[in-house]
């Protein structure tokens, strides 16, 4: 009798211990303490393959929450699926006053508030949700009837590529590439064209009958040119040695000349006390001494052009024709 007693103590022991597992387990599970949760709603238009109930939703990396539920809404009259995922974000993973309600929530998306599938890992393929503050990227929000407050979501990078990538318009780029096909199908196939090789044949046979002609025509006048050069060279040393003596030549004449001019200088002097202003010998002498002059000016010119260019007995002066 005391054994089926003990029995029976043991029985309610273990249901007692058992309904206050579970009652503790629904304790923490809500929250507990009380603590409040507050649940957000968001609206992605791409796939949700990998997104499971109670994938991470983090702020910056940090989570802060959890996916709750997944619903799929299809709307038959305007042919679309609308894919609302709602999330429950504790506030004791942040310092945050009070829950999330709409003003503060709206005060966090009018800062660039938004949320992004992103791959937990390659290897399973599991998504989470990131939370971060992206004002320079375009968000989306969609007219749901819901309880909760509503964060903004944008596409994620494999999403705006394959938008970016039907946006293309294939058929007119194919038609572009046919148009080119056909123009050079065209210019191929050109009377012009099949006859451009007889051409370039010609004229590189043409092109090579005018290179050996005048490589004959170097060879054939290679002595000729050479004693040119020699002779040019002979003559260049020529002038270079006769140069000194030259402007020496030129120097002299130019000293006669200027005695020549004080000896008329003085014949004129003497004639102006005994001969007439205007008669013919005074004439003739003004005459003489001018064209002297002229001449003693003309060889001080050549003398300095000969001492500046020497090569002037060569090729002239530069400005002379021909």
């Amino acid at each position: 009798m005391s054994e089926r007693k003990s029995s029976i103590l043991v029985g309610a022991f273990v249901v007692g211990a058992l309904i206050i597992a579970a009652a503790g387990a629904l304790f923490f599970a809500g929250g507990g303490l009380g603590s409040e949760r507050s649940k957000v709603v968001m609206v992605f238009d791409g796939s949700l393959r990998g997104l499971t109930i109670g994938a991470p939703v983090a702020l910056r990396g940090v989570t802060i929450g959890q996916v709750t539920d997944i619903d799929l809404i299809l709307d038959s009259d305007r042919a679309s699926v609308t894919m609302i995922v709602e999330a429950e974000i504790d506030p004791a993973s942040m310092q945050l006053v009070g829950s999330v309600t709409e003003s503060i929530l709206d005060e966090l998306v009018s800062r660039g508030l938004a949320a992004q599938l992103n791959t937990q890992s390659l290897l399973t393929g599991l998504l989470y949700i990131q939370l971060d503050f992206q004002p320079d990227k375009e968000s989306s929000v969609s007219s749901i009837n819901s309880p909760h407050p509503q964060i903004p979501t944008i596409p994620t990078e494999l999403e705006q590529i394959r938008r970016s990538l039907e946006s293309i318009d294939y058929a007119a780029i194919a038609d572009d590439v046919e148009r080119i096909a056909t123009g050079l199908d065209t210019l191929l196939n050109s009377t012009d064209m099949q006859e451009l090789p007889g051409s370039m044949r010609s004229s590189l046979a043409a092109l090579e009958k005018a290179s050996n002609s005048l490589t004959t025509t170097l060879d054939a006048n290679s002595p000729a040119l050479a004693e040119f050069l020699d002779e040019g060279t002979t003559t260049i040393r020529t002038l270079n040695d006769q140069l000194p003596a030259i402007t020496g030549s030129i120097q002299s004449s130019l000293a006669r000349l200027d005695e020549a001019l004080v000896s008329a200088n003085t014949s004129l002097k003497g004639l102006e006390q005994t001969v007439a202003p205007n008669s013919p010998p005074r004439r003739q002498l003004s005459e003489a001494m001018q064209e002297v002059t002229l001449a003693a000016r003309a060889l001080r010119s050549l003398a300095r052009s000969l001492e500046e260019h020497p090569e002037a007995l060569l090729r002239g002066r530069q400005g002379d024709s021909p």
